[in-house]
């Protein structure tokens, strides 16, 4: 009885184990003990995650001990939220990739060596990169399926050499110099200069890794570029002609401090003007960039070349067809306006609160009128704000320092004034080169909010 009872304890065991054999592995495996997390966050709006998303996929399903979490940051808003708070970003961009303690910013094929974002508190990514970081992960390879990396491209000429063009272009001013000042060849050669410089900068940055060119940016000081193109914004026409019309005006009251007066008033409340216009664009672009943010850029960038190009159009066309300057029509309105401040201060300093209220209301009239001539660049501002900043408080700040700025150039005209006492005119021909200087910045930002928006993520 014992021995049959073995016999079929034996029999079992055979039978069981023969069958643990011959089940496939997948039916009874667990899951790898040296799994690793990884989280992928992208947007379906972004070119860049789309990218990304060719290698990724291919790592999840020929990996089986790779769990890659994805992640769509508009559908899985409190995920990435949390995310970010936990790893306290505060620049909400994708694709962002975490690999252990390794995070990945932004996506580029140049296979360019790690480059260490402070801002966004990140490596910049590209394949060669993250396969690697997941690679040590692991501990061994990984099976990249049909993905293929992408080639190094041997480089004949240095990245540099579009330079070359604007150096020749900027050195033949010295052998022609002679020639242009007949016949505005001048105003023909100044816009082959803006149109060699906007050609040889963009062929230059095609020729620079995405990854350097991210790089250099996070090491331009924010604030610089702030200053910048706020003081680009503040030479502007529109402004400058109406200021100029006031001030000549005054100059006939033969009274310094009522031309102070008046022409701070009329600074003052056209810094406040521009600081609420940009608050507004900057509160309502921070509720749609996050969410719609390579739409958002792109069409901000095809109307801010639009309007860059219209400017240029101006320097060669005055008058023809549509421009974003303040009509004849439109001048000569400003001017009756000016015109009525000066007649109440000549009636005596009694009524000179009645000229200050008249100048506040042909100031903030003025700045109504010209936004179509000056919201170009304050868009450029707004998109850097918000992709760097995420607080109210920044926003204020940055944009009360952007209003302060752009004042500039109409408190130089002012000072001009008390000093010389004198009436001046903006010529027609440097209206044409001040639509010029602006047209060319437009449409540089322009070409680079499209094409090469991390050119933008200054430091």
């Amino acid at each position: 009885m014992k021995d049959a009872s073995l016999r079929i304890l034996n029999i079992f065991l055979l039978t069981l184990f023969l069958a643990l054999v011959a089940i496939p592995p997948q039916l009874h495996a667990e899951e790898p003990a040296s799994a690793v997390d990884i989280y992928f966050f992208y947007s379906e709006t972004c070119p860049h995650c789309h990218k990304q998303m060719e290698l990724m996929k291919p790592l999840s399903e020929n990996n089986p001990e790779l769990k890659i979490h994805f992640h769509e940051t508009s559908r899985d808003a409190e995920i990435w939220q949390k995310f970010m708070k936990d790893h306290d970003i505060i620049a909400g961009s994708v694709p962002r990739t975490q690999i252990g303690e390794t995070a990945f910013i932004g996506y580029s094929e140049d296979g360019e060596n790690l480059q260490y974002s402070e801002q966004y508190k990140a490596y910049f990514g590209n394949p060669t990169q993250i396969i690697k970081a997941i690679e040590k992960e692991l501990g061994h390879k990984v099976e990249l399926g049909a993905f293929v990396r992408p080639a190094a491209v041997d480089r004949i000429l240095p990245p540099y050499w579009p330079l070359v063009f604007l150096l020749i272009y900027i050195s033949s001013y010295f052998v022609l110099k002679k020639r242009l000042t007949k016949n505005n060849r001048m105003r023909i050669w100044l816009g082959g200069l803006a149109a060699t410089f906007i050609v040889s900068v963009f062929l230059l940055l095609g020729n620079i890794p995405d990854t350097r060119i991210q790089a250099w940016a996070e090491q331009f000081p924010y604030p610089l570029f702030v200053f910048t193109i706020a003081l680009a914004d503040g030479f502007n026409p529109c402004a400058f002609t109406v200021l100029i019309i006031l001030l000549s005006l005054l100059t006939h009251t033969r009274g310094r401090r009522d031309m102070a007066l008046i022409g701070l008033t009329f600074i003052a409340t056209s810094a406040i003007m521009y600081f609420l216009f940009i608050m507004v664009m900057v509160l309502v672009g921070s509720l749609f960039i996050e969410k719609y943010g390579h739409i958002l850029m792109v069409t901000l960038g095809i109307i801010v070349s639009i309007a860059g190009i219209i400017n240029i159009k101006d320097y060669f066309f005055l008058h023809q067809g549509f421009s974003l300057g303040l009509s004849t029509q439109q001048q000569a309105q400003f001017g009756k306006k000016a015109s009525a401040i000066v007649r109440n201060l000549k009636q005596g300093s009694g009524r000179l609160a009645l000229a200050l209220t008249a100048t506040i209301t042909l100031a903030i009239f003025v700045n109504i009128i010209e936004l179509g001539c000056t919201a170009m660049l304050p868009a450029v501002y707004m998109t850097t704000l918000v992709k760097k900043f995420s607080d109210y408080a920044s926003y204020g700040l940055w944009t009360g320092f952007y209003a302060l700025v752009y004042v500039i150039p109409l408190l130089l005209i002012l000072g001009n004034f008390i000093y010389l006492f004198s009436s001046v005119r903006i010529s027609e021909e440097t209206g044409r080169r001040l639509k010029l200087a602006a047209g060319s910045f437009m449409l540089f930002f322009g070409i680079i909010m499209i094409f090469r928006p991390g050119l933008l993520n200054f430091g």
